[in-house]
């Protein structure tokens, strides 16, 4: 039997994070790249870079950035200042339209190292923040959240504690029903759980079990979603040993119990990282790395859509034939339109790839590569909220030993060219981007001379 546990919060001050406000008003300087014209007020022009961190000499690391739906960007990061056996968990929040970011504010303190942490934005305007704290005995599931138009996280809030918790992820829909999914990993043992709230501020959940499969089953890329009726998904690969399949499981709307778990995809197939997302308007997308049972080819990047108030998905339709790919969540507009990004292998090499389906024809667009040069693992694809599509990507320079931070942008035209949004190239570097109203782009990223110590920056578009 599978104990479950819910454990109460210890109630803390609430988390301001613009006790002071760091930095200056950034002067709007292109550092490399131009804009194209349909792109404009997406891609540029870009501020100077502005450091998020005090010093340099710490070890951080950007988890993610989001835009709320009042437009304030919020930055979630991780410090370990040297000599620290602990890393803080950092907020960060700048206010909408403003240039200036209010003082990073401690979250939490863990141990050493970072955790999984990520930020989630909900259809009222509130931004979610859910994390795991490890501990030697167990690992504690936390979230706390930012009100619409407040300027401060709430105190944090354990959903479930257990051993071997890890990689949760949080979906928020309408009047702030939520639900998170995480894994418990053992030894060659992984168990899907999940626990819901009904509204903003509610109780969780005792966590309930979703996955049903033997101990040689190994359960990955979670994906929760909250649809606007207020059903909930919780979709994930499931690795077996004869192949691979992704599993779906539904608590509808008004439902007591979770449907059993149903594979999704067909037996001659083995696939890999499903991602998932909600559209505008109700309806889902889903898409994940598919390849023929027993064969090493090329693989399909496969997208089903999901209609508003159902939970049964489409047929698969190929978007993109794609070689080592690792894929974006479907960016999905106001319109209908789909973009999918990917990382994958092409005649020139590896590189950032996109497409997009027009909602008008159901036909995907023509493979465009983003990337000038070669890109390391780290990206991040983002929508805004008037579907512009935000990439941000590692690249080496031309040395092979340094990297550099990339930027590419679509608002209705052609994708922009990229843009080296650091004026050094760094041992280490990685970022995040997300779209915001009016044409604004916000990049956070980090990096390391060292490959150890380094700083976290940021700079953005219609400041």
């Amino acid at each position: 039997m599978n104990q479950q546990v819910h454990h109460t919060p210890t109630p803390r001050r609430p988390i301001s994070a613009r006790a002071a406000l760091v930095g200056a008003v950034l002067t709007p300087a292109l550092l490399l790249g131009s804009a194209t014209s349909a792109s404009a007020g997406v891609t540029g022009p870009w501020s100077t870079p502005v450091a998020l961190s005090a010093t340099g000499a710490d070890t951080v690391h950007v988890a993610e950035v989001r835009t709320a739906g009042n437009g304030d960007v919020v930055a979630a990061t991780f410090r370990q200042s040297p000599g620290s056996a602990q890393t803080d968990l950092l907020i960060a929040i700048r206010p909408a339209g403003s240039a200036v970011w209010g003082a990073p504010a401690v979250v939490d303190t863990l141990p050493a190292g970072t955790a999984n942490a990520r930020l989630f934005s909900a259809p009222d305007g509130s931004t979610t923040l859910t994390w795991v704290k490890v501990a030697a005995a167990q690992n504690t599931i936390r979230t706390a959240s930012l009100a619409a138009g407040a300027t401060a996280f709430s105190a944090p809030v354990d959903i479930a504690a257990g051993a071997d918790y890890i990689a949760p992820a949080t979906a928020v829909g309408a009047g702030g029903r939520a639900v998170t999914t995480w894994i418990r990993q053992g030894d060659r043992v992984t168990d899907v759980y999940v626990s819901e709230r009904a509204t903003a501020g509610g109780a969780w959940s005792a966590p309930v079990k979703l996955d049903t499969t033997p101990a040689e089953t190994l359960e990955s890329s979670l994906e929760p979603l909250v649809a606007a009726d207020g059903t909930a998904t919780v979709l994930w690969n499931e690795g077996r040993p004869d192949g691979s399949s992704v599993v779906a499981s539904d608590l509808v709307a008004g439902a007591t119990g979770w449907t059993a778990p149903r594979s999704l995809s067909g037996p001659a197939n083995e696939t890999a990282v499903p991602r998932a997302a909600v559209a505008p308007d109700g309806s889902a997308v889903l898409s994940w790395l598919s390849t023929p049972a027993g064969s090493f080819g090329p693989q399909s990047l496969d997208v089903l859509v999901r209609p508003a108030g159902s939970t049964q998905w489409g047929a698969p339709q190929q978007a993109a034939t794609v070689e080592y790919a690792a894929a974006s969540r479907p960016l999905i507009g106001p319109d209908g339109e789909i973009t999918l990004v990917w990382r994958g292998y092409g005649s020139n090499g590896f590189g950032i790839h996109a497409s997009t389906r027009s909602p008008a024809t159901g036909a995907w667009s023509p493979v465009t590569t983003l990337s000038p040069g070669y890109p390391r693992d780290e990206f991040d694809a983002e929508i805004g909220p008037d579907g512009s599509a935000h990439v941000l990507w590692t690249q080496q320079d031309s040395s092979g030993f340094s990297q550099v931070v990339h930027y590419a942008g679509r608002s209705g035209g052609a994708w922009s060219p990229a843009v080296a949004l650091m004026a050094q190239p760094s041992g280490v570097a990685e970022g995040h981007v997300a779209g915001g109203p009016a044409g604004r782009t916000t990049a956070v990223w980090q990096d390391s001379p060292d490959g150890v110590s380094g700083k976290v920056w940021s700079a953005g578009t219609g400041l």
